[in-house]
This record gives structure tokens, sequence and C-alpha cells, in this order.
């Protein structure tokens, strides 16, 4: 994992780059994007004909590329984008291509701590997953890949993908199976109708995903071994943060949503709609977004839903690190709302993104949109400086700061600030 404690917090405030200068250099300057410790800010532009590069704190790659897209800041500040060459694409790692490439690569993702970055490729016809730029050599073609995870420590990298071919209209053949789990390069034994929802244990030492083994026979199944139970449908499965032998789902019987652990039934009702569920960090909570009824959306602790409810959606929920409190993002009325243990905090905004909690749980902050600008909120309450472009707020190990980065009359800054004076 990455150590923030070696970020610099003791800053006030930098000034790093003038992004709206940039669309005077190049004739096209794409979405930009920040590393994780603020220290940097990214765009992909185009400098000519055929000719695109990166553009990091005002400076260029030393080559450019033919094409380029979907640059991502890795956890460690490494800066990669799928780039090509020759008419082949790969990754390029600040500003160094892999030796490998292929017809098309894309879907980067990285290792908790950064240093294993992954991508799905297809070469040669075939598909698979390079892993810092060493595409897998599976015993068996890959004939589609639907997606992939990466465990937190980066051993671990899983596919759902099409091991068996196809021919159109070939009923019989889909209906034995064409969908298997790629762990590490080597398939699973068993072939279903289809996989989603794939998942891995923190430990990395087991992979679960959902199933469908018939038309209405759905099922979880972890390391390649199912459920002896069996449901008319599945959502994707989760690990227990720490006990990675149980696996948590929401499974559909008898008309209800119920919440499933390894196959039994573990909260006491059901619910018309169940999804999202989420533990809390020391595993000892399960938090859920539910439907009481149609247009009744919220969030259900440890099986007790919320009183308020909301018509359009209710998103993820989301523990203070000391699993004491929960927050949500719902959608009412046309309005995003900031829900934080069944109270709405704040007013409607057009947007808002995950919160971070302080240590001790005592603040949520996170960014919210308004009238077309980007700003911080302290529980719902909109503080600071308003933004063109905002990130996602970082808070200090001790919960002392806070971590803003963003473009203000078109320059970049970085700022440190308390909590209390956002």
């Amino acid at each position: 994992m990455v150590n923030i404690e070696n970020w610099d917090w003791e800053s006030e405030q930098k000034t790093l780059a003038e992004p709206a200068k940039w669309k005077d250099q190049f004739e096209d300057v794409w979405e930009p994007y920040v590393s994780p410790d603020g220290e940097k800010i990214a765009s992909i532009v185009k400098i000519g004909e055929g000719e695109f590069n990166i553009c990091v704190n005002g400076n260029t790659w030393e080559e450019p590329f033919e094409k380029m897209w979907y640059s991502r800041f890795a956890p460690d500040g490494r800066l990669t984008a799928l780039a090509s060459r020759d008419a082949e694409w790969t990754m390029a790692v600040d500003g160094q291509p892999w030796d490998e490439s292929y017809e098309y690569i894309w879907d980067t993702k990285f290792s908790v701590d950064g240093k294993v970055i992954v991508a799905v490729v297809k070469h040669n016809d075939a598909y698979a997953i390079s892993v810092n730029g060493k595409a897998w050599e599976c015993p068996v073609a890959l004939h589609s890949i639907a997606s992939h995870e990466v465990s937190p420590d980066g051993n671990t990298v899983a596919a759902i993908a099409q091991t068996v071919p196809l021919g159109q209209a070939d009923l019989e053949g889909f209906l034995k199976g064409t969908w298997s789990v790629v762990v590490n390069g080597k398939p699973w034994e068993k072939n279903f109708v289809n996989v989603y929802g794939l998942a891995i244990s923190n430990d990395g030492m087991r992979v679960a995903s959902e199933y469908r083994a018939a038309i209405c026979d759905y099922g979880i199944v972890v390391n390649g071994a199912s459920w002896n139970e069996k449901f008319g449908c599945t959502w994707e499965p989760v690990f227990h943060p720490i006990m990675s032998d149980e696996v948590t789902a929401p499974v559909r019987q008898g008309g209800q949503w119920f919440l499933a652990t390894n196959g039994r039934i573990i909260w006491d009702r059901g619910f018309p709609s169940l999804l999202y569920q989420t533990y809390s960090p020391d595993g000892r909570r399960i938090a859920a977004s539910v439907a009481k009824s149609f247009a009744k959306w919220t969030i259900a602790v440890d099986g007790k839903p919320w009183n308020m409810t909301f018509g359009e959606c209710v998103l993820r929920p989301c523990f203070s690190p000391d699993g004491r409190r929960v927050a949500a993002i719902a959608k009412d009325s046309g309005n995003w709302l900031f829900v934080l243990d069944g109270k709405v905090l704040g007013g409607g905004f057009d947007n808002i993104w995950p919160p971070v909690f302080t240590p001790d749980g005592s603040r949520a902050i996170c960014k919210v949109e308004k009238n077309g600008k980007y700003r911080i909120a302290v529980d719902g309450q909109i503080r600071g400086s308003e933004y063109e472009f905002l990130w996602d707020p970082v808070i200090s190990p001790d919960g002392t700061k806070v971590l803003i980065k963003g473009v203000e009359d078109g320059k970049y800054y970085r700022r440190v600030i308390p909590p209390d004076r956002i």
C-alpha cells in the first residue's frame, strides 16, 4: 500500500501548472488527471497530425505516439497511457512503452501499491491479460474477456473469459456453457452459460463470481466450486474484508432479494431490490442499498433499513473507518443528496462523489458539483473555493489535514487545509 504519510502535508499551497495555457500550446487538450499525491497534473495533448503526447505539469514526454487514450496515474504516482505506434497498441508508463504490443489494449487497472499494472489485450484474434507488459500464456484460447480484477497485492489477476468458441445460433453450445474464470492465466475447469460480478479476496487467495447455469438458475462460485444453493437470480459477490472464506451476495428467492453468506440467508427479511452490499472495515457490519417498495430506496444496515427513502436511487454505502457511521449518495426529484446515518445533510447538488471520513468518523468530506462548478462539501455543507476541475479530497493519516487538488482560474493548485478551515 502507498504510504501517504510520506506525502507533503506541510506545504499549505502549491501552484504546479497552468492548464488553461496548454490550449494555446497544443492543437487539442484532453481531460486532465492528477497524481494521487497531487504533485502532478497531466493531459493527453495533440501536437500535430498523427502525433499525440502527454503534458505533465507543462512538460511533454520525450517521444510522441500516433494515438493515445485512457491516461491514468498509478497509486505510486507513475503515469500510464494506452499508446499506438506503427498501428499497434501498448502501454506507456512515464513515457516508456512496454516491450509487447497488441492489436488492442484497454481497461487499465492497478494493484494497491501501483507496482502491478494490468490491462486487457487482443492479439492474433485471441484475448489475454497483460501484467506489467507480459501477456498471459493460457492453455486454451480466450475468445473474449468481459471483465477483470486485480488483488490488492497484485499477485492474483482474474478475468471473466469465453473459453469455448460458439458459432452463430448455436443454442445447444450456448446452454452447455462457454464462459469461465481465468486466474493468473489458468481457467477453471467448469464452464457456465454466463459469468458476472468478479471479486478477489483481500489476501488474493480466493476468487468469486456469480454464474448462470441455466435460463433461470443462478449461483455463486468460489475458486471453481459452486455454492450448493441455487437461486432465481444473484448479484455481485463480495468477500469479507478479514475472513476470506466468507462470500456475501444478494440472491433472489420467492420474489424477494435477500443477503446470503456462503449460501445461507443472513438477513431476516427480503426486499424488492438489494445491491451494493458493503462491509465495514472490521467486517462486523454490513450495509446495502435496498428498495422498501417501488421508488422507495434507502440503506439497510445489518438488515435494518433507514426510515428515510428516496425516489430515484441510492448508491453504494460507505462506512466510517471505525464502522460506526454510514454515508450514502441518494437521488430524489432530480437532486443528488448526501445522506449520513439516515439523515440528509445540506441541500441538493447536481452531482456528488463518494465521501471520505476523518479517522474518528466525525467529518465526512466529498466533492460536489453545483451550477457547473466543483466544490468541497463537509458534512453536506459547501465550503471553500469554486473549481473548474476538482479531484477527490484525501485526508491525512492523523485526520488533521485535507489534501485538495483542483484547477481554479486556469491554474492547478495543491492545497493542504485543516478540515475546519476549508
